[in-house]
């Protein structure tokens, strides 16, 4: 079965992997790994005021985002492919979906209409890594709108059929970011990831 669907055109690739996350969202589970948003906000408090605009790709029930806004970030925003997911923000996190923007969307349909510069920080949290390499765009739209920093925490050597190994480092330094900070996930129960943190050069 691998192998048949690898042989598949990469829309067709794209589209099932949609397909999975529009049907296999578990908002439940993901909220409960609380150790892992703890792990993201103690990065994002060392680079990113508090009145930052802070915009998360793929943000499931907002568990991340929920972190942070109880960490005093106000002005977040979240993409979310999955209506489950997003109906379960307002049971799970009512505060937060009171005043959070919630943009209900696969990336790829939205990310082109967002501004230039439009963020202070722009962060995945195992998200990236889903995107079909037909789709490497939108790494580069992410980039142009995170006006200063740029947080990824993907696995970057897993491979099957909705899992794609890319070095993140060599990405975004190509679209005007640096890499200020990398290590291991280990810590925020992410065993075999990366976090990468970037500043766009001149900020």
């Amino acid at each position: 079965m691998l192998r048949f669907v690898l042989k598949l055109t990469g829309s067709i690739v794209e589209d099932l992997i949609s397909r999975h996350w529009v049907k296999s969202s578990t908002p439940d589970l993901y909220a409960q790994r609380v150790e892992r948003s703890e792990f993201l906000t103690k990065h994002v408090k060392k680079y990113v005021a508090k009145k930052g605009k802070v915009l998360e790709a793929g943000r499931n029930v907002g568990r991340n985002l929920n972190h942070l806004f109880s960490h005093g970030y106000k002005d977040v925003t979240g993409i979310e492919i999955s209506e489950k997911a997003v109906k379960a923000m307002k049971k799970t996190y009512p505060q937060l979906a009171k005043k959070a923007n919630t943009i209900h969307s696969p990336v790829e349909n939205v990310i082109k209409t967002l501004p230039t510069d439009g963020f202070d920080l722009v962060f995945s949290m195992v998200v990236l890594e889903h995107i079909h390499p037909d789709s490497d765009w939108i790494l580069e739209e992410i980039a142009r709108i995170s006006g200063e920093y740029l947080i990824t925490i993907e696995a970057e050597t897993a491979a099957n059929w909705r899992f794609f190994p890319r070095n993140y480092k060599e990405i975004f330094e190509k679209y005007g970011f640096r890499q200020v900070e990398e290590k291991s996930c280990e810590e925020g129960g992410l065993e075999h990831y990366t976090l990468r943190v970037f500043k766009k050069k001149g900020k």
